[in-house]
Order: C-alpha cells, then structure tokens, then sequence
C-alpha cells in the first residue's frame, strides 16, 4: 500500500513539473513577440532607418504634371551690331545662344549695298537661301525663341529664312529683334511669319546700333518673358520637369534670388538637405525613382539616383539616364543652385 502512494505521488509531482515548464516557455514566447512588435514600430517611426532600396523597374514612373523648357537666343551679326545684344538677353535671362554662321561667310565687299553684291542680288531673290555652317539647333528643348537679326534692305537677311525653314518652332514663341542704324523693324518680322506658320510670333523689335545693356533689360521686363525654375548640381544646369503644384511654386518664390543648398549623401541612394523654409506640402506615400525630386518633411529637398519608399510630396524629374544620376550624385555631398529667372 505504501508503495502505490509513493508512485501517485512521484506521478503528481512529475505533472505539476512538466505545467509549470510549460508556462514558463509561453511567457518567454509572449514576451520575444512583444519585443519584436515594439521593434517594428521604432523602425517604422524612424526614417533614420529608412535604407531598403525598392525595385521598381515594374512600376509605371508618376509623370510630372509641368513642362516648362527654357529660352534660346538665335542670331545672325555679320558686322557685330547684333551680337552684343542677343549677349545681353543671355544674360538676363540665363538663355541659351545659337549663332547662325553663313557656310560661305560674308565679306565686307558682300555687304556693299547698290553695288550689285552678294547681299543685293539674295535680298531681291524671293528663291535664295544661303547655306548654314554647321549643325543647326536642336530647338525641341525651348519654349521661347528670340531671333536677331540685322535689316539688309528693310527686310531680314535670307539666311534666316534659311534657319526658319530648316527648324520646327511650332507651338514656340518666337520674339524678332532687330538692329539697324536708321531703318525701321518694317515688315522684316511680319515677312518671317508664313515661315512658320505654327509658332506663336510676337511683335518685332527694332534697336539702334550701340543699344545698351539696360534697353535691353527695361524691353525684356516690359515683355514679362515667363521665368522658368532651373537647378544646378556642382555647378552645372540640370534638366527638370517639374510639378505643377503649390510646393514648386513656393521653392520659385525662396529661388527668386538665388537659393543654394548643401546635400548630403543618404542611404546609398539620395542626397538631401535643408532648404532653410518651411514649403506647402501634400504628402503621399511614394515609391521613388532615380531622377525623382521631392520634398521631405516639409523643409527638406531629396534628389534620388536610386530608390525608395517612403512620405513625400513630389517636386519634379531630372531628365537624364540612371547611369548619369548615379555619376551625378554617389561620388560624394554635392552642392546646389536653385534660380527662378
């Protein structure tokens, strides 16, 4: 009899062994994913931790809704009473320049009005189109075209009807100016206009020869030529599409007279840094790609040359291939220039 008490009691004693294990190890599980759950949550609240490059090769790129392009400068100065102001609005207005070169250049015997010279015996022929040196412009990254040139017998030279019937300005603003010593515009901008019929013309300008910078700048400001958004990475002008939203016009405003930031290399994939404001923001939760530019917590812009998920409001595209990003921005901290001009 006392050997089977000694066994039930070996037996309840094993029982109440084997229960108390058994807690012990549900205690140690609950408290493991309680560990990891408030893991998660920091890593999640944290952009600090923010450093997992997304594929998105399969994704469809969100489009920029803006397409503002740039303004170029075209003109033809064979004694160079042009030249010095197609410079000046270059300069106001950080343009482009293109200068037409005659493929026969033209002598001073050229030009030698009445006395049956080259430039005499083209401005009478209704059929001449002097050749162009050199490759022409590629015009498809411009709105605005400013076209200079000076009046030979009241009319504009034939080789920039050569240029016109040589370029697609459709759908471009195209603004004449013109130089002389005492002839007026004249027809000379109208007589351009059956060229190229689909650009949008406006009204020809003449100046004296001898027009100073400051003309040249009360004309462009009275004309309210549309200002573009322009970036420059270490120094160089960058192409962008950027977003039509109250964001990219509120960095237009802070990059009116120039704004320069200090980027920082981030996570092997961006760079960012302090704009010094606080901008409008709408933030979404997007997937980047290499080009993208966006606004980050409202105060902070970030350039991507790879990519990531994260909170932003989109500001816009540089428009070059993912090899020249990763040569833009992986090779150290870079410094840009924001201008709104």
């Amino acid at each position: 009899m006392k050997r089977i008490i000694t066994v039930i009691t070996l037996v309840l004693a094993l029982v109440m062994l084997l229960s108390a294990c058994g807690q012990a190890v549900q205690a140690d599980k609950n408290e493991g994913s309680k560990a990891q759950n408030q893991t998660d949550n920091d890593t999640t609240a944290d952009r600090s931790d923010e450093s997992t490059i997304v594929d998105t090769s399969s994704e469809e790129r969100v489009q920029p809704t803006e397409n503002k392009k740039g303004v170029i400068v075209v003109y033809f100065s064979r004694t160079g009473h042009t030249k010095p102001l197609a410079g000046y609005i270059k300069d106001e207005l950080n343009a482009d320049v293109y200068e037409i070169e005659a493929k026969v250049p033209y002598t001073d015997d050229d030009i030698k009005y009445y006395t049956d010279c080259r430039a005499d015996r083209e401005q009478k022929d209704p059929s001449a189109r002097p050749e162009i040196a050199g490759e022409l412009s590629d015009l498809s990254k411009y709105d605005t075209v400013f076209l200079g040139y000076p009046i030979w017998h009241g009319q504009a030279p034939k080789i920039i009807y050569t240029f016109l019937e040589s370029v697609d300005v459709s759908g471009k603003t195209v603004i004449p100016f013109c130089t002389s010593a005492s002839s007026p515009v004249g027809s000379s901008a109208d007589n351009l206009h059956p060229l190229a019929p689909d650009a949008v013309w406006k009204d020809g300008t003449r100046f004296a020869i001898g027009t100073a910078r400051e003309e040249i700048k009360e004309w462009l400001n009275n004309m309210n030529v549309e200002k573009t958004l322009k970036l420059f990475v270490a120094g160089n002008e960058t192409p962008v599409t950027w977003q039509d939203n109250a964001s990219v016009d509120a960095l237009k405003e802070l990059a009116a007279s120039g704004l320069t930031v200090q980027m920082s290399m981030y996570g092997g994939f961006e760079q960012v840094g302090s704009l010094g404001a606080n901008l409008p923001r709408d933030d979404k939760q997007t997937t980047t790609d290499y080009g993208d530019v966006v606004l980050y917590s409202g105060n902070q812009i970030v350039i991507f040359y790879g990519s990531n998920s994260w909170s932003y409001t989109r500001l816009g595209h540089i428009d070059l291939s993912k090899e020249e990003m990763t040569d833009l921005l992986s090779n150290g901290n870079v410094t840009i220039t924001l201008k709104y001009e």
